[in-house]
């Protein structure tokens, strides 16, 4: 399973240390516990939520291996109704998080989601492109990719933000959706087309 995706979100509920079962894990077994706990709730974060149940297994993966500490890890696992088991058709037991396996399918929607958009947004930009009359005199060459992006900054008098080239290009596909959103580019007309333009020209040129 690719992980990769699931290390950019990660909820906690608020004030997860002072549920009931959670308080009474730590007064317990003390703030040791909760560190326990944290540690398989966050290498059940990167493998979906849920893992096949083999308690020597899970203590060998998470390194505790020692007499004491593989003990409270074992009344932290089963004790305190912290985690979800089920058990599926083949008769395997799995110990996992529902938050988090719900957390991961939400995350991956809005990643299919917006691969969605993109590809609506790509289309509806080549129709808008195809109904443009094409120029066929006075044309200037076309420039390399580096010259392109370079002569975004500085062609005419349209700019693109400073704060726009800093950022990652996760975040400026999300800066035009916002803005895409809120009309700002139609509420500018023509300079606001041209910007769009840029700003997808730019994006471009970096992938």
């Amino acid at each position: 399973m690719n992980t990769e995706i699931y290390s950019l979100w990660y909820k906690q509920p608020a004030m997860l240390s002072n549920t009931p079962f959670m308080a009474l894990m730590i007064r317990k077994e003390s703030i040791e516990g909760y560190g326990l706990y944290m540690h398989l709730a966050d290498t059940l974060h990167l493998v979906g939520g849920y893992q096949e149940y083999d308690f020597n297994d899970i203590s060998l993966m998470l390194g505790y291996t020692k007499k004491l500490i593989k003990a409270k890890l074992n009344r932290v696992l089963n004790d305190y109704k912290l985690f979800d088991f089920y058990t599926d058709d083949d008769g395997i037991e799995y110990i996992g998080l529902e938050r988090i396996k719900e957390d991961i399918a939400s995350l991956n929607q809005h990643k299919i989601n917006g691969a969605k958009g993109g590809k609506r947004r790509a289309e509806n930009y080549k129709d808008k492109q195809e109904q443009i009359k094409p120029v066929t005199e006075n044309v200037t060459p076309v420039k390399s990719r580096v010259d392109a992006t370079d002569e975004i900054c500085t062609n005419d008098d349209l700019k693109l933000p400073e704060a726009f080239l800093r950022d990652s290009i996760y975040r400026q596909k999300e800066v035009i959706n916002e803005m895409v959103k809120d009309g700002k580019f139609k509420s500018q007309g023509e300079r606001g087309a041209r910007m769009l333009e840029k700003m997808i020209k730019h994006i471009k040129s970096q992938e």
